[in-house]
């Protein structure tokens, strides 16, 4: 069987297609680096929402030990996601970052120490998990200059995935984006995968104060902004990332939903580190 010489940002996702011919000593040392680090993630998501994929289902509430059951012996638990260290993941990692003055799907600072580049699906249940529980707490983070958010599209959880991301494509052409996010998210139940049609997109889109609705309707539904949402998805796979939300914090990567106070440390981290 081939491997895919290229380095992956998550490596226990299965390549979107076949490989090129193997350099197998040097995947495996990437892709062992790289075991370690989610790894070392897997103990944080025990303490909250685990890991989700585009087969994951809807969160539920973690099982109650037994009272006959013996108690685990404590373990240290990281308190944040460390920092990437092989150079050709770093190098992916990196040219992910845009800090574009001009696009409509980023916020805060351009020049902020800190960008935290977010793979999301409106219709993924962990996604509405973090816009609910974690994106709220990073707010003051945004406003004093220390963190940029970079919203990166992988539409495919639920069959209308698409259709969501070509709204926020609309709404960021009228420089309404993260207000649309914020409608669809808060109306959100993160225990189900939201549906949409082009009549409740539009509905979130007068909620969110788009000032143009048929201009919204006409860039939602246009073949270029289809094509956008396509290529966005399928840049992600390239990459190894399949499941949502995932995140990559300057030299850190979260794979899953993990709770605020792991992504706030990992950003705080990653500022410290960039001086």
């Amino acid at each position: 069987m081939s491997m895919d010489p290229s380095p992956r940002l998550d490596p226990t996702s299965p390549a979107p297609r076949p490989g090129l011919p193997p350099a197998i000593l040097t995947v495996l040392i990437i892709i062992a680096v790289l075991l370690a680090l989610i790894a070392s993630l897997l103990v944080v998501r025990d303490r909250g929402v685990g890991a989700a994929s585009p087969a994951t289902s809807s969160p539920t509430a973690p099982a109650t030990a037994s009272p006959q059951a013996s108690s685990p012996v404590p373990t240290a638990q990281p308190t944040s996601a460390p920092s990437v260290t092989d150079e050709q993941v770093l190098a992916l990692m990196r040219a992910e970052v845009r800090r574009d003055p001009a696009d409509g799907q980023a916020k805060g600072d351009v020049d902020a120490p800190v960008v935290l580049v977010l793979y999301s699906d409106f219709s993924c249940p962990y996604c509405t998990m973090f816009a609910q529980q974690v994106e709220p707490g990073l707010s003051d983070l945004v406003a004093d200059g220390t963190l940029r958010v970079e919203w990166r599209d992988l539409a495919q959880i639920a069959a209308s995935s698409p259709l969501a991301a070509q709204a926020g494509i609309a709404a960021a052409n009228q420089g309404r984006f993260w207000e649309l996010h914020d409608a669809m998210y808060a109306a959100a139940d993160p225990r189900s995968h939201p549906e949409y049609t082009e009549e409740s997109l539009m509905a979130f889109a007068a909620q969110a104060g788009v000032a143009d609705l048929e201009r919204f309707r006409a860039d939602m539904t246009a073949q270029q902004t289809v094509d956008r949402v396509a290529q966005a998805t399928q840049h992600a796979h390239q990459l190894g990332i399949t499941g949502t939300p995932f995140l990559i914090v300057n030299d850190a990567v979260i794979g899953g939903y993990t709770p605020l106070e792991f992504v706030r440390q990992t950003v705080l981290d990653q500022a410290a580190l960039a001086g």
